[in-house]
């Protein structure tokens, strides 16, 4: 299941949205809202309020003349009082 969440985008507006309990995580694109929602919950013992996705355009790279691979964004709004420990 770890394999299947890539990383964590640390962006500064991902940053600010830590402070509401918003953690956003780039994740496989073949998932879909429920198998994160349990993956996130199974992970980190933490309860899941909702989950906000959407797929990032491909992008162009010039020095080697290709498209990046699709990904998929995840926002995750967690309930009050829980904290995915390792983000901290």
């Amino acid at each position: 299941m770890i394999n299947l969440l890539k990383f964590q985008l640390l962006t500064e507006k991902s940053i600010i949205s830590l402070e509401n309990n918003k953690y956003v995580f780039k994740v496989d694109t073949k998932l879909n809202k429920k198998q994160i929602k349990r993956i996130f919950e199974e992970l980190f013992d933490v309860k899941v309020k909702s989950i906000n996705t959407c797929r990032l355009t491909k992008t162009f790279s010039n020095s080697y003349q290709k498209y990046a691979n699709f990904a998929k964004k995840v926002i995750i709004t967690l309930d009050p009082g829980n904290v995915i420990q390792f983000v901290e």
